[in-house]
């Protein structure tokens, strides 16, 4: 065997994707490409209906359809829930959305047990979305390793001391303790604590769902993992924290070619160059008053022009609370008042506004027409805003969102938006103060961040290697289900009990030899003082004798 082969042979791994829609796919497939690339067979698992997210990733070699996904009332109960999500009143909100995306743990954990009981088909290497808790057990059954992929840090995973609350779930406006409220930083401990009764449930709800199908082992708690772990974002947006080797920022993951603008998108963007791009992501779903004071705020940046057009990409399901016969007024250049219809904006009868179910957001972004961006903040949304270079109005509406959009105003890229308490107003005032950019600043960060990112988008490879890495120190560490030695890239404090990673038996020894030594000496000294009147009269006899001494030698 050619010493190349032998050092790097080729393995078989499975990308695994289940819930959460093509978003959490597009990531998991970057790092597949390199693999495959590098001569490894990829193959994919997902729910029914999803096999087509596969469609220009020709490099998947086969599809495993592990059970039914979700249905379309579903997900779309799903996002009417997170729309009224308020994290400052705890996770309670979350929680029936918790149990959907739960309930797909038993058709995954069986379909991923029986592609790794079937020598044919078992992988060596399965590479999964965050959303996948099945991949877990399928490590520790099958000491198989593993990759996870999340778009920010883990959820409730190495906490940090310095970053109040539990991770992932901080309010708003929160980053570090640094420049936090004494309030702040009590409020982000407390989020999880007055959500105790809910959670206890859930566990409970987990642990019967866990031994109906045979796992009599408990869910995986640990803090720091004995699995990659790899963040879709990077330093510049993410928050610089302590890491273990297991750990990696290697996002922004996204592909290296994107669409080209098509013609409607083109002629437009030709056509106005002061373009406001707005997209709240695929399945937002917008109430009519949150529309009307959305499409308010944007006339009047129209009116004072600081914009020239506006092109909003917002789906069929994002519509479907929006009156179209809701009507509003602007100021025409000539001084008069001019009356526009909703539906007349989503059907593109106006000029200056261009409404699709679906744009070429990169090639938008990337065109120099396109000053602003008006986001919900996503982990793919923020990646492509900061690697195309936009300043952004970022407006959260759940989970990495709501923490994406303190990122980037923290970031120097931004202006927030809170979804309950936003006005068009605000909007105005916010979009006038990024286009304005009296200081330069907007300026100066947004192209600091997009060299970061777009330096930041070669750990993809980093990545790989990592995976690679991981790969072959596990089959050869790994013999007949015994592991011979430690995995390389775990900190030994995971193998160690608390007492002595955290060097608490140096500390109690330590502790005893200073009070042996000072009990000994006050011992010694209380001794001293009791029998003090003998000691003197032996002191003062001993003294004589020795002065009797000295006459007798002279």
């Amino acid at each position: 065997m050619a010493s190349h082969e032998l050092a790097h042979p080729s393995r078989k791994i499975l990308l695994v994707v289940t819930t959460g829609g093509f978003t959490h796919a597009g990531p998991v497939f970057e790092i597949g490409g390199i693999l495959a690339a590098r001569g490894h067979t990829i193959e994919f698992a997902t729910l029914a209906g999803q096999e087509r997210w596969t469609e220009g990733y020709e490099f998947v070699t086969k599809v495993y359809t592990l059970g039914p996904g979700p249905t379309s009332e579903q997900m779309n109960a799903h996002y009417l829930r997170m729309r009224t999500w308020d994290i400052s009143q705890g996770i309670g909100g979350t929680m029936e959305s918790k149990y959907l995306w739960d309930s797909f743990w038993p058709q995954t954990y069986r379909g991923l047990k029986a592609i790794m009981d079937d020598l044919d088909t078992r992988p060596s290497m399965m590479i999964a979305d965050f959303f996948v808790d099945a991949v877990k057990d399928i490590h520790v059954e099958y000491k198989l390793p593993i990759t996870q992929v999340w778009p920010q840090m883990p959820f409730l995973m190495m906490p940090c001391p310095y970053i109040p609350g539990e991770p992932g779930f901080q309010l708003e406006g929160t980053l570090t303790s640094e420049h936090a409220s004494m309030w702040l930083r009590i409020k982000n401990e407390l989020v999880i604590l007055w959500d105790l009764p809910i959670i206890m449930k859930w566990m409970r709800w987990t642990k019967q769902m866990r031994l109906k199908n045979g796992v009599t082992y408990p869910s995986h708690r640990i803090q720091k993992p004995d699995y990659l772990i790899f963040i879709n974002s990077f330093l510049g947006l993410e928050i610089p924290r302590d890491l273990p080797p297991t750990c990696a920022p290697i996002g922004p993951l996204i592909c290296d070619t994107y669409p080209p603008l098509n013609e409607e998108c083109h002629q437009f963007l030709t056509q106005h160059n002061k373009v406001l791009y707005i997209a709240l992501g695929t399945h937002i779903i917008l109430t009519n008053t949150d529309a009307s004071k959305i499409i308010n705020g944007l006339l009047h940046l129209l009116e004072e022009g600081l914009i020239d057009g506006v092109i909003w990409s917002i789906g069929k399901g994002g519509r479907q609370d929006l009156d179209v016969d809701t009507t509003y007024s602007m100021k025409t250049p000539t001084g008069g008042i001019k009356t526009l219809r909703l539906g007349d904006i989503l059907s593109g009868k106006d000029s200056n506004w261009l409404c699709s179910f679906f744009v070429p957001q990169r090639s938008i972004l990337d065109h120099p027409s396109t000053k602003i961006y008006f986001t919900h903040g996503g982990g793919s949304s923020a990646n492509e805003g900061l690697f195309h270079g936009k300043p952004m109005l970022s407006m959260g509406v759940f989970m990495d969102q709501i923490s994406n959009t303190t990122r980037l105003v923290a970031g120097g890229v931004a202006q927030p938006l809170n979804k309950f308490r936003f006005t068009s107003d605000e909007l105005y005032d916010k979009g006038k103060k990024i286009l304005a950019d009296e200081d330069g600043s907007y300026e100066r960060n947004t192209l600091r961040l997009m060299r970061i990112a777009h330096v930041a988008s070669r750990r993809k490879h980093h990545a790989a290697d990592l995976i690679e890495e991981l790969m072959y120190d596990t089959e050869l560490r790994i013999k007949d289900g015994k592991e011979l030695r430690p995995m390389h890239l775990q900190t030994a404090d995971m193998r160690m009990p608390v007492w002595k990673t955290k060097n608490w038996d140096l500390w109690a020894v330590s502790l005893l030899g200073m009070s042996t030594v000072f009990g000994g000496l006050g011992i010694c000294g209380r001794i001293l003082w009791l029998h003090r009147g003998g000691l003197l009269g032996t002191a003062k006899f001993l003294l004589g004798g020795s002065k009797w001494l000295r006459n007798l030698v002279k």
